[in-house]
């Protein structure tokens, strides 16, 4: 049986790693369109400047 010292460090990281990738989801979801009053603009000058090159 583990250490129960051990298994609760573990649990400690793991909790410590969920709490980062919850707080990079954060930071992300703006970024990828979730609130539009925080993410960048594409405008039509960045659309026709896209479409020249694709």
């Amino acid at each position: 049986m583990r250490d129960v010292m051990e298994l609760l460090r573990a649990k400690e990281q793991e909790l410590v790693k969920v709490k980062r990738q919850v707080e990079a989801l954060r930071i992300a979801a703006p970024l990828l369109g979730g609130e539009q009053d925080q993410a960048p603009s594409t405008g039509p000058a960045m659309v026709k400047e896209a479409n020249r090159f694709g």
